[in-house]
């Protein structure tokens, strides 16, 4: 998981303008992915904590569709509101 630094340190998933950007695989490498896309800590955590690597490749495999998830809703409706600062992430109960 490399670091990315650039001038336009949007966070694909949130929005967020963070000082740090990590890579995303899409389709986790464990699945054969390769695309990714550069998200802050806390919403790479956050999908990783919420989401089991296959449903992640089967069914989360697009922002779109990570954005569609409600539990992602309620977590974006209140990370949008967060500073650029270290969050930790509690792991969900039900992990899909």
């Amino acid at each position: 998981m490399s670091k990315e630094h650039s001038l336009d340190s949007t966070c694909a998933l949130c929005g967020r303008q963070v000082s740090r950007l990590s890579r995303h695989h899409l389709v986790p490498k464990s699945e054969g992915g390769v695309q990714t896309v550069a998200l802050c800590q806390a919403c790479h955590t956050t999908l990783h904590k919420f989401f089991t690597n296959r449903t992640l490749a089967r069914q989360k495999c697009t922002i779109e569709a990570l954005r569609q998830d409600q539990d992602i809703q309620r977590y974006l409706a209140w990370i949008r509101k967060q500073p650029d600062r270290l969050i930790r992430v509690r792991a969900k109960r039900d992990r899909l």
